[in-house]
């Protein structure tokens, strides 16, 4: 058995007071059999009987089951009474583990640290290289029942591609995610079609570097009649419908962050729905690859779209549906763009030039994992996410033709 998990993954430590969130609040706590056995054991046998009695009431069905937005074992002081009470080794797999996720692929199971803990979210815009490590476990197999290995492998031989050209410094930012959009929109034609033995074909063809070129003469609107679409238009506004378009279905997702809401509508009414947004988008995204590009937007992007690949599209295994993944990553990469530059961008005069301020880390950092919360600490807005991308209107050739502007 292999364990794969980010070079960056062994330097976390969790800052506790320091931090500016808690991961005690606005998300269900999942209770493994053993902890929740370790529960009711205790609820039998400890002396604080005001405790025992609220781990009967709050622990059940294999959940920590909340009477508000926080965690009911969280205390005043923001401190854990769980911990307090029963010491470390009581805390289920889930809080003893966060925001160290594992996901299980058969032999192979992968290490992720979530973006939605602050602290974390700080190591991946600052330490994530693209590097892996892995553990061989020689002694130890995992566990195939219900594996489709040949998709597993096909799976896995794509991720590879994905990430050589995500690596491609000869390529902007948004010419690597066009291509990864594209090979796996190929990728995930020959899976439907039950034309799997096709697919080393695509991706030979996708690894070369003329494929660029290939790439963008069949993928753009002007060569291709399939690409006329309700939301797409003629003129150079496909990002700025695209991304209008999908900022509203987050908006209508669950809140999970505090204050995600308001973040995301202050960037919603700066962008896309003020009197000229519509003519100030273009310069005012060109300013920010230009002038704050250089200084961390394009390394973020590139380190929060290798991230979101590596958390989300090794789980088409379980449901067939790489592309959706690859849309997902994109969409999501995208998104902490607009909400950076939303931002950034300050209009001095209503008759003025756009002028511009610069974000700190922990400005980045906190859009990042407010993102993060709403996708990543709720089943609920993932599955829906999932289920709105499958939709015309977030079909693979507008995202690639929205990429292609800049």
């Amino acid at each position: 058995m292999k364990i794969r998990y980010p070079e960056y993954y062994k330097k976390f430590r969790c800052i506790a007071g320091e931090c500016t969130d808690t991961c005690c609040a606005g998300w269900e706590i999942a209770v493994d059999r053993a902890s929740e056995k370790r529960y009711r054991d205790a609820q039998r046998t400890m002396e604080n009987r005001e405790f025992a009695k609220k781990l009967k009431k709050h622990i059940k069905d294999g959940y920590i089951i909340s009477e508000g937005a926080t965690c009911p074992f969280l205390n005043a002081d923001g401190l854990c009474e769980m911990y307090m009470e029963m010491g470390p080794e009581s805390l289920c797999h889930t809080c003893a583990r966060h925001p160290r996720h594992m996901e299980d692929y058969g032999n192979l199971h992968e290490m992720v640290l979530l973006l939605s803990c602050p602290e974390a979210a700080r190591l991946i815009l600052e330490e994530n290289s693209g590097g892996f490590s892995v553990r061989e476990l020689s002694e130890k197999s995992g566990n195939m029942d219900g594996i489709d290995e040949e998709l597993l492998d096909i799976l896995l031989k794509t991720r590879e591609l994905v990430w050589k050209i995500t690596k491609d410094e000869s390529l902007s930012v948004d010419k690597r995610m066009m291509m990864v959009v594209a090979l796996v929109h190929d990728v995930q034609r020959r899976i439907s079609h039950d034309e799997r033995t096709e697919v080393p074909a695509v991706l030979a063809r996708y690894d070369r570097m003329d494929a660029a070129v290939q790439f963008v003469q069949q993928w753009t609107c002007g060569r291709d009649k399939d690409c006329e679409h309700p939301g797409a238009a003629s003129e150079s506004t496909n990002h700025f419908l695209l991304m209008s378009d999908f900022m509203e279905e987050l908006s209508g997702l669950e809140t999970i962050c505090s204050s995600w809401t308001d973040m995301l509508e202050k960037c919603r009414t700066k962008l896309y729905h003020s009197a000229d947004s519509r003519e100030k988008y273009m310069s005012r995204r060109i300013q920010f690859q230009e002038q704050q590009g250089s200084a961390y937007a394009n390394g973020d992007s590139w380190r929060l779209f290798q991230y979101f690949t590596y958390s989300f599209f090794m789980s088409a295994l379980y449901d067939g549906d790489a592309l959706t993944k690859m849309k997902m990553a994109a969409l999501c990469t995208m998104a902490v763009e607009e909400l950076y530059m939303a931002q950034m961008v300050d209009a001095v005069r209503a008759d003025a030039e756009d002028g511009a301020k610069m974000l700190t880390l922990q400005d980045r950092t906190h859009i990042c994992h407010a993102l993060a919360r709403q996708i990543e600490n709720s089943d609920a807005n993932r599955s829906t996410l999932e289920q709105v991308l499958k939709q015309e209107t977030f079909r693979a050739r507008r995202i690639v033709n929205a990429l292609a502007e800049f």
